[in-house]
């Protein structure tokens, strides 16, 4: 006999009181906008009833016509009656197995209380038909896990996504996130729920990790395409980042203008994610007059870059332009090109020629230009290096 899906929402619980003790899983383990908190005041023990031979379908028999996450598929004294004799023990009978109402309503007193503690289920924040998968002849375990060890089923009983995956993988099953998930009007997911709002976390099956610092990552995310993204996002929302002349403060804090060539340098393939190095950051700096094509009026902000032109590119010492340059030349090409360097370092040049070869680098002249002369006519000439006997 088939053992047909247990309804999801009759498994979700969040705070559990069993006998007077409470247990509590992680929102991290399942989603509250998509399994919100639950109350169930019960002792049940799985495992027992499966080790007597009850089946899936003894207590939840509603689940093979049940079309809809709201259904509530939960056993009813009717079932229970089955096995328990209730009224016998009603009366005041000795009954076997325990039926009266401390067996399944820990601390219920009917002299004191009319009524035990209310269960409070709300519905799953899903689509979900137990029916198709029922005539599919999709096994409860396959969801739900094996419930040999298990007493009271809590949260941790309730499918994953990943566990969804399995089957709705595009194959087997559609894998449209509307498959199962509620949308909004415009058909786009609902994300807000007055449970919880839906954010993938770590683990998520599709590496949609929305976790700390996602704004900075996402657009690296080479595995996510549009599609899957604008099933959340409208693109006004991307654009709200993208298409802004101010980014948020938590993309550019205040100030960020005097603190960017520090994070450039650091990281430049960040900014060209948004950012194109000629036409921003080039057009920026020749702006601001920080740049060799600027304007000679604005040269004298160049202070910042450059302390003292002079001796920056003249009086030998550690403030000078060579070794600066050594160090990281990658801070010097952000905005010279090779042309800004050979207007001194080159034969060519008809400003100032200054040999930037080391001493001795004779030696090591004739096998460099012997194994590829390509770097040397860029200064030098075809007669120069014959006259130096590299030809």
């Amino acid at each position: 006999m088939e053992r047909p899906y247990r309804t999801a929402v009759g498994l979700v619980a969040l705070s559990l009181v069993v006998a007077g003790v409470a247990w509590a899983a992680t929102a991290r383990e399942r989603s509250l906008a998509i399994y919100p908190a639950q109350h169930i005041p019960l002792k049940f023990d799985h495992a027992q009833h499966l080790a007597a031979g009850a089946e899936c379908v003894s207590c939840h028999e509603d689940v093979r016509a049940s079309g809809s996450a709201k259904d509530r598929n939960l056993p009813g004294h009717e079932q229970c009656e089955t096995c328990h004799d209730i009224e016998a023990a009603k009366k005041g009978a000795k009954t076997d197995p325990p039926a009266g109402c401390n067996a399944c309503h820990p601390g219920f007193d009917p002299t004191v209380r009319l009524a035990p503690l209310k269960v409070d289920m709300p519905p799953a924040n899903l689509r979900f038909n137990h029916k198709v998968h029922v005539d599919k002849k999709v096994e409860c375990a396959t969801c739900h896990g094996d419930m040999k060890d298990v007493r009271l089923a809590t949260r941790q009983q309730l499918p994953k996504m990943a566990t969804c995956f399995e089957c709705h993988n595009g194959n087997v099953a559609s894998k449209e996130c509307r498959t199962c998930h509620l949308t909004e009007p415009s058909g786009r997911l609902q994300l807000t729920f007055p449970s919880g709002v839906l954010r993938p976390m770590q683990g998520d099956p599709l590496g949609l990790d929305h976790g700390p610092r996602y704004e900075f990552n996402h657009g690296s995310r080479a595995s996510v395409d549009r599609q899957t993204c604008m099933s959340c996002h409208a693109e006004t929302f991307c654009q709200s980042c993208h298409d802004a002349l101010q980014k948020p403060l938590s993309v550019h804090p205040n100030d960020y203008i005097t603190l960017h060539p520090v994070q450039a340098r650091m990281d430049s393939t960040r900014c060209s994610s948004c950012h194109r190095t000629q036409s921003f950051c080039a057009a920026c700096h020749e702006r601001t007059g920080v740049g060799m094509d600027a304007d000679r009026s604005l040269r004298p902000r160049n202070v910042k870059v450059h302390p003292n032109y002079t001796e920056w590119v003249e009086v030998p010492g550690p403030r000078h332009h060579g070794v600066v340059a050594s160090r990281d030349i990658q801070q010097c090409v952000s905005c010279h090109r090779e042309e800004s360097c050979m207007s001194c370092h080159s034969e060519r040049s008809v400003r100032r020629q200054v040999n930037p070869h080391p001493d001795g680098f004779a030696a090591a002249c004739k096998r460099l230009a012997a194994a590829n002369d390509r770097a040397c006519v860029k200064c030098h000439t075809q007669e120069s290096l014959a006259q130096k006997g590299c030809r």
